[in-house]
């Protein structure tokens, strides 16, 4: 089912790179990240977009966890990693990108935290499944996890990086989809 959300199964090297935890809603991954920060303190959190980045700084600080565990993605340093388990706070829109900066890291199932009200699930009609998952009993603090939601996703990064010449820089997932996908 949800493996037609992006389209057809197809292999790729990042499905062995990433395990992807997909919530309903925002409010159901934040509070699952919060969770995570507040049980394991080795995880460091990575968002690809400052807004991204700054609303998880506000919920850090709320619950007093330390916003040094959460890092820009263009900030990273790879001597960051030595002591910490990456997490991933969204997906870029670019399978490329993701791939790029994990290349050297040797690492295996990586998690990425990611909620189908996210401009890149958007993109691809998660608004017409939500209601579908929800009548099959998935609550807003369960998460969908399996290699064929993780394959989906890098088919659909692969179809929007198709229609990507240029590529602009932006804040934010949705102001990236906004001006670098003509739809």
């Amino acid at each position: 089912m949800l493996s037609n959300l992006f389209g057809k199964k197809e292999g790729n090297v990042s499905e062995a790179i990433f395990k992807d935890k997909v919530y309903l809603n925002s409010t159901g991954k934040i509070v699952a990240c919060l969770q995570l920060a507040t049980t394991n303190a080795n995880c460091i959190f990575i968002a690809w977009f400052q807004e991204t980045a700054a609303i998880y700084k506000k919920f850090f600080n709320q619950y007093n966890i330390d916003t040094k565990r959460l890092i820009l993605a263009a900030n990273w340093n790879q001597s960051q990693l030595q002591n910490y388990q990456p997490v991933f706070l969204e997906h870029y829109p670019l399978n490329a990108k993701e791939l790029d900066l994990v290349k050297d890291w040797q690492r295996t199932n990586i998690r990425v935290y990611s909620a189908m009200d996210e401009p890149l699930f958007k993109h691809f009609g998660s608004d017409k499944m939500v209601p579908l998952i929800k009548l099959l009993g998935f609550k807003e603090n369960e998460s969908i996890e399996h290699s064929y939601v993780t394959e989906s996703i890098i088919k659909g990064q692969n179809k929007i990086a198709a229609k990507v010449l240029v590529e602009q820089t932006a804040a934010s997932q949705g102001e990236w989809m906004k001006k670098n996908l003509q739809d």
